[in-house]
């Protein structure tokens, strides 16, 4: 196990246990997707340090807040605050992120790296994909969207994509996860690409803190 990442449920009194498909697009709209997501980082960077062996801590950041300039000293003070070491957190942003105001983005997540906070482009392949944001942001990790995996069994032009996205974070040195292994068919064929990151199911499932209290709420990746 080389790190978790924070998940967000809502166990809603009537409806049950809602997955963020349920309500991120209103709290996104709304605006509330903000104090939600600050309350999700004391928390999980609280649990986080308390666990030092525990790898790093992924958390999933809003678009709302990179157009804030005040983001990465808030960030950073969190983290002193709860003592998690910047250099055990990493910060998962979508392409849409990097589309507005792409130069204050920039200089926001190149203080953040300055600092040792990590930055993960997620769900990479299904947006934009392009490549002009691997050289002009500040990025550590791609994750490549679980849908490349869902078809690699049954079109070989999935594996093609996943071989080259591999390839291109060799030669960009970044490090890649593959999203969404449910299958050990799905991770041999990964290993076999030379894909050294997976997370999903095949390893465990999302975990709540009040069953495990010494854990951060997560999916775990694993090496």
């Amino acid at each position: 196990m080389v790190g978790h990442e924070a998940l967000m449920r809502w166990n809603h009194p009537q409806r049950g246990l809602l997955r963020p498909g349920d309500f991120l697009e209103v709290a996104e709209a709304s605006g509330i997707i903000e104090a939600i997501d600050w309350r999700i980082f004391k928390r999980a960077c609280s649990l986080a340090a308390a666990r030092e062996g525990s790898g790093y801590l992924s958390i999933n950041v809003s678009p709302r807040h990179l157009l804030r300039s005040d983001f990465s000293e808030r960030l950073l003070g969190l983290l002193g605050r709860t003592g998690l070491a910047p250099s055990r957190l990493l910060i998962e942003v979508t392409e849409g992120s990097l589309l507005n105001n792409p130069e204050q983005v920039r200089m926001l997540l190149q203080e953040l790296q300055e600092h040792g906070v990590g930055v993960a482009l997620d769900d990479f392949g299904t947006g934009y994909s392009s490549l002009s944001y691997l050289h002009t942001f500040p990025l550590r990790m791609l994750k490549i969207d679980r849908t490349f995996l869902e078809a690699l069994d049954r079109q070989d032009n999935s594996a093609a994509v996943i071989d080259a996205v591999l390839s291109l974070a060799r030669a960009l040195r970044m490090e890649v996860v593959a999203e969404g292994i449910e299958a050990e068919e799905q991770r041999a064929a990964l290993v076999a690409l030379g894909c050294r990151y997976g997370q999903g199911y095949l390893f465990g499932h999302p975990e709540a803190v009040r069953q495990t209290p010494d854990a951060v709420p997560s999916d775990g990746q694993m090496a």
